[in-house]
């Protein structure tokens, strides 16, 4: 098949999209950027970019993926964005209730700003950092956890994030303590002359009998285009939450991106004996949003609520997949979603539960 008339046929959901031109090349500046990096993580980037090298792009024929169509994405050339290109004032955060929080990360353009974050006095044990800096002061904890949930052989878009690991979020919450202030955590888009996507991975452990809330939220800035006009971006987040035995969490996810923007994002959640997860989503805006939600309720006992609300307009298109496995006996899982739509948007809630064997 020719080239043209393999990219016609991803236009229409019809044949396996290859890999786009340039991911390969970003790939390779980024893991020589990176290359003193310690070996294991080297190796699990190399195996995230494979199989998304494998796999490309999914197409509507695949059934996680069948009303959603992500061709406008695939045929897109992504480079990775610089960071903060322009310096940002803490007046420029004040439209997302940064204030509230009295613990707050900021990331721009997928990497974390020291200065516009705020981390006040933590309990004793308590680490809450960037993931870059969680890697270099705390390697063994994050090698014992990073990746080592997430299955990205399922999915394209987790197995890419995988390939690009850098930066995001630690938090790091030992036995019986309590975080009494909610965690949040800013991920901020800025526009560019040229199409850029993040890559944003989040790790967050909760021990056993502890408590916290976290809040992500994803936002762009300095976009006035038009629907349909305008640079796009793309915003590819993974973020891998594990609780601990009797611990409880409660976990928002809010995106407010531009109508440039595609966001994706997977929330894995692994948890324990008798723990207690609530996972709330809030899809306000962006050009194509996609919100995973995957819990494994592997202890004995274990409850998760999985809350969300869709609210999309114009052209806009918001697809919410659940999968959710009680892999022990006893557990509790209960869905509410609700969307409103307006114009010509779209809303897709659909997964699956899956009751292991035995």
């Amino acid at each position: 098949m020719k080239k043209s008339a393999i990219i016609d046929a991803v236009a229409v959901g019809l044949a396996k999209p290859v890999v786009p031109l340039g991911y390969s090349t970003e790939f390779g500046d980024f893991s020589q950027r990176l290359k003193d990096q310690a070996s294991w993580l080297i190796a699990l980037r190399r195996e995230g970019y494979t199989q998304f090298a494998e796999t490309g792009f999914p197409t509507t024929h695949d059934e996680d993926w069948r009303f959603t169509n992500v061709s406008a994405v695939a045929q897109t050339k992504f480079a990775l964005a610089d960071g903060e290109v322009q310096p940002l004032s803490t007046g420029d955060l004040e439209p997302f209730g940064v204030s509230e929080f009295a613990c707050c990360l900021v990331f721009v353009n997928g990497k974390f700003s020291r200065r516009l974050s705020r981390v006040p006095a933590l309990p004793k044990g308590v680490e809450i950092s960037s993931l870059a800096e969680g890697i270099t002061s705390h390697p063994a904890a994050v090698e014992g956890y990073l990746g080592r949930h997430l299955d990205f052989y399922r999915d394209a878009f987790a197995a890419l994030n995988t390939a690009f690991i850098e930066d995001g979020a630690y938090v790091y919450i030992p036995r019986s303590t309590v975080v009494e202030q909610p965690i949040y955590l800013l991920y901020i888009s800025t526009p560019d002359a040229t199409p850029t996507m993040t890559h944003p991975r989040n790790l967050i452990i909760v021990e056993e009998n502890s408590q916290a809330t976290i809040a992500e939220d994803y936002v762009s800035l300095g976009s006035t285009a038009a629907p349909g006009c305008g640079t796009p971006a793309l915003s590819n987040t993974v973020t891998e939450l594990v609780v601990g035995e009797s611990a409880v969490v409660s976990h928002t996810m809010i995106v407010r991106e531009s109508e440039q923007t595609y966001n994706f994002s997977t929330l894995r959640i692994q948890q324990a004996r008798s723990s207690n997860v609530a996972s709330h989503s809030l899809l306000l805006s962006g050009a194509l949003v996609r919100n995973n939600v995957h819990p494994v309720l592997a202890g004995e006992g274990a409850e998760c609520l999985i809350n969300g609300l869709f609210m999309a307009n114009g052209r806009q298109h918001m697809d919410n997949y659940m999968l959710v496995e009680h892999a022990s006996p006893h557990c509790s899982s209960r869905q509410f979603y609700n969307g409103i739509l307006n114009g010509q948007a779209h809303g897709v809630f659909h997964g699956r539960i899956i009751v292991h064997k035995d």
